[in-house]
């Protein structure tokens, strides 16, 4: 089912069982098209994820004092692109494979630490595994069309929760590039799957922030599109992504 403009939540449990499914497709060779899609297009995965890493990694500013919760990390992706000395990295992620899968490919290196957790409960989770202390750099890549709005208004809170007092976020994910498109039990015939999500559009994304992040000091720093038209194959929607800081001079 496909719902132009109006609002209608998705089902968590099918959303999980498709991501069981993801899990279950991973590939050496193409690894990251778990989550980055594209199966038969690996080279596009490839383009996609440089792409991504070139432009925003060098917004977070890492440097040996970063501490990183990467929210929705999937097999850990952002993990690998982190290369430099930071305090800590820590995933979580909803879909235990994913978290298992991660742990697997990152054993053996200091100060990475992945967690199964939902987003709109990061506080729970961190101290649930005793995971003391304030991040102060976040990354939400890739996972607010998997949430329903109050669970997108819901982690932007959680954020406002675990973050410290400085600090930058920073957040992608495709946004409706007209109108707001709802895809409710859609079979995706390029995925083999029945997939759910809920493509919001940039203005929408905004008004969640003001009654969150912005209104706990934070501003847009910078926004933009992070593709060009020959990594987009999508006519309704697009990648989009959000810098934001927190600073007390």
């Amino acid at each position: 089912m496909r719902i132009l403009g109006g609002k209608e939540e998705i089902n968590y449990d099918e959303t999980q069982v498709f991501f069981l499914n993801r899990a279950r497709k991973f590939n050496k060779d193409n690894p990251y098209a778990v989550t980055m899609y594209q199966d038969n297009n690996p080279e596009l995965v490839k383009q996609r994820n440089a792409k991504e890493v070139e432009k925003l990694l060098p917004l977070l500013h890492l440097d040996n004092n970063s501490k990183v919760l990467d929210i929705a990390c999937g097999i850990g992706r952002w993990s690998d692109a982190i290369t430099m000395d930071i305090d800590r990295y820590c995933g979580i992620d909803f879909c235990e494979d994913f978290i298992m899968k991660a742990r697997e490919l990152n054993k053996g290196k200091n100060n990475r630490f992945f967690f199964n957790g939902k987003s709109n409960e990061i506080a729970d989770c961190l101290l649930k595994h005793q995971m003391g202390g304030k991040f102060n750099r976040i990354l939400f890549m890739g996972s607010w069309h998997y949430l329903n709005d109050i669970d997108v208004e819901g982690t932007f809170q959680e954020i406002c929760e675990i973050v410290d007092n400085e600090a930058l976020i920073v957040m992608r994910g495709p946004i409706g590039i007209s109108e707001r498109l709802t895809l409710k039990e859609h079979f995706s015939e390029e995925l083999a799957d029945t997939y759910n999500a809920i493509y919001r559009t940039r203005d929408e994304l905004v008004e969640m922030m003001n009654n969150s992040m912005l209104k706990n000091g934070f501003t847009i720093k910078e926004e933009d599109f992070l593709y060009d038209e020959s990594l987009n194959n999508r006519k309704e929607t697009t990648q989009y992504y959000f810098l934001l800081e927190r600073r007390y001079d």
